[in-house]
């Protein structure tokens, strides 16, 4: 990652980082199990042409969730979602499974396998997308590289635990609270709350909360955070429908985000 993500700490917790502790709670809670992968490699991709036409196809990049990979994303229909509101873009379905998280370089492998090829191909307009954990990425990519991408779209993604969701509703909500002085480094102690950073700042730029899209399921595990989240955004920008964590709701939901992003 770049400099900030680097300075992750690496104390232990038996034989894991805390990091790795903290996030293989919330998967257990959300999926039952584990995904892992390489982290050593590069981010496998599938590319997905757009549909039709244009002089400048868009790119938007998919981050899976925590058992996902390019090859689930496919099968879940994804690209097809935002082919049928959106076919001028082109869909780059990603491996950035949880071992780029676990080992920190995600932000780093990004760059260097997606984002800086998609520019050297002469993308100008790249968007990132993803869910649950695939969400947090999104967040991590944009704290380290502020305003670099055209737009977020952000598919129930996880925020942390309860005790920064605790803090920042004794504030008054996202737009009253106070993240405190910026670390000089993200660690195991603060990564959650620089995730909420990046969000309070759009509370604060309302221009900058216009690039950034979220959808969710009323019955999502993760419905409270998130919908803390959507009080910084325009409220055309968080889509909320039936469903749960669950890529039926995402797809869905990714269908209408296309559709009004594609406007």
């Amino acid at each position: 990652m770049t400099a900030p993500i680097r300075g992750f700490q690496r104390r232990r917790c038996v034989a894991q980082s805390a990091f790795l502790c903290l996030l293989a709670g919330a998967a257990l809670a959300l999926t039952g199990c584990l995904g892992f992968g390489n982290y050593k490699a590069p981010i496998a991709t599938v590319l997905v042409h757009a549909t039709e036409p244009s002089s400048q196809h868009p790119l938007v990049v998919v981050l899976p969730g925590i058992r996902g990979d390019a090859e689930s994303l496919r099968d879940h229909g994804i690209a097809e979602a935002v082919h049928r509101s959106w076919p001028q873009a082109d869909v780059m379905l990603t491996s950035a499974t949880f071992a780029y998280y676990v080992h920190r370089n995600i932000v780093d492998r990004l760059d260097a396998d997606i984002v800086e090829p998609a520019r050297a191909q002469g993308y100008k307009e790249i968007w990132l997308a993803g869910a649950s954990v695939g969400g947090m990425g999104v967040l991590f990519y944009e704290y380290a590289h502020p305003g670099a991408m055209k737009g977020l779209i952000l598919m129930a993604p996880w925020l942390g635990d309860s005790d920064i969701h605790d803090e920042i509703r004794k504030a008054g909500g996202v737009r009253s609270w106070n993240p405190g002085p910026k670390p000089d480094h993200v660690d195991d102690d603060n990564y959650q709350r620089e995730m909420w950073r990046v969000i309070k700042h759009w509370s604060d730029d309302p221009a900058t909360a216009q690039r950034v899209w979220v959808i969710v399921g009323s019955d999502d595990k993760l419905i409270k955070s998130v919908r803390m989240l959507a009080d910084t955004l325009p409220p055309s920008h968080y889509i909320e429908i039936p469903g749960h964590h669950a890529w039926e709701t995402f797809v869905a939901a990714a269908e209408r985000v296309s559709k009004e992003i594609n406007r």
